[in-house]
């Protein structure tokens, strides 16, 4: 009887020997579709005719739920009937400061803002880079604000579209969404 159990037991301890010396803890293989944590997006407006810039951030250092996301100020106010040379910074300051700018500009073929005024009267964007296939990224815009004196709130979305889904005819609703923040604006 003992040599019936033998071979099995010697098949099991050399499965369990295969299966062990398989197993890596560590993934070597980069994800493309894995998305950065993005906590902070901020708005820096310089008037073209000179001036102070203004800066519009909105942090969120915890991500989703928990804390109440941040927007400094709490109230944008730029000047009516001006146009702003706009740049958008991203960050991840969940447990050290990354800016992952650099990141997204350099993966510009999968990702593009889209900004949405509200009311649509209150400005207009209009972005200035492009990426490699000559499509809108949207890091780098001008603003032109309406000549009326008015409030409103600027949605600015960035969305990730890899695997093609960026198109001449890509929109808000394309791809995933990696940032989704508005911003109160007054105009003056």
């Amino acid at each position: 009887m003992n040599k019936i159990f033998r071979p099995y037991l010697t098949l099991a301890l050399f499965g369990s020997l295969v299966a062990f010396t398989s197993c890596d803890d560590h993934d070597h293989e980069p994800h493309d579709h894995e998305e950065e944590l993005i906590t902070t997006v901020m708005l820096t407006m310089t008037p073209q005719d000179g001036g102070q810039a203004i800066t519009a951030t909105y942090r969120d250092l915890d991500g989703d739920g928990g804390q109440a996301p941040v927007y400094t100020p709490e109230n944008v106010v730029l000047q009516a009937g001006k146009v702003y040379n706009t740049t958008i910074t991203l960050m991840d300051e969940s447990h050290h400061e990354e800016d992952l700018t650099a990141e997204i500009r350099e993966k510009g073929s999968e990702h593009q803002f889209f900004f949405e005024p509200s009311p649509a009267t209150l400005l207009t964007v209009t972005t200035t880079d492009r990426d490699s296939n000559g499509r809108p990224i949207g890091l780098e815009n001008t603003i032109q604000t309406s000549s009326n004196p008015q409030a409103g709130k600027l949605r600015v979305v960035l969305k990730h579209q890899p695997g093609g889904l960026k198109t001449d005819n890509s929109n808000i609703s394309t791809g995933g969404t990696d940032a989704d923040v508005q911003f109160n604006i007054t105009l003056q």
